[in-house]
């Protein structure tokens, strides 16, 4: 059996602070940047969004698409998930899960929070 190694190849970051004129889109987008960049990749086959409170807070319960439309990802597999403070790790592993599945060659995670 070939068995996948899925791997970390680049990282992004907005600065954690209050982001007031910030849309949630927006915070996300400059950490997608980043890591695009950082890792030297254009083209991704799907994207994982790591969310707890934009239900609540923004009545957004969708970020996966909302986020990959933004991003101008569009016709690829968007997935929203919610595990309260483990969203993000929850995410990771979906996106680990679907690499090595074979499904997925490039995967993006986000983990996103809009609290101001």
């Amino acid at each position: 059996m070939n068995m996948i190694t899925p791997s970390i190849i680049g990282i992004g970051q907005t600065d954690v602070r209050e982001h007031w004129q910030t849309s949630i889109r927006h915070l996300a987008w400059y950490a997608i940047e980043a890591a695009l960049d950082n890792a030297q990749v254009s083209k991704v086959d799907a994207i994982y969004v790591g969310n707890m409170l934009a239900g609540q807070l923004s009545r957004q319960n969708h970020l996966g698409a909302l986020i990959a439309d933004f991003a101008g990802m569009r016709g690829i597999e968007a997935v929203t998930l919610e595990a309260a403070d483990a969203s993000g790790g929850a995410a990771l592993r979906q996106a680990v899960l679907a690499v090595k599945s074979g499904l997925v060659q490039t995967a993006l995670v986000v983990g996103v929070e809009k609290m101001t």
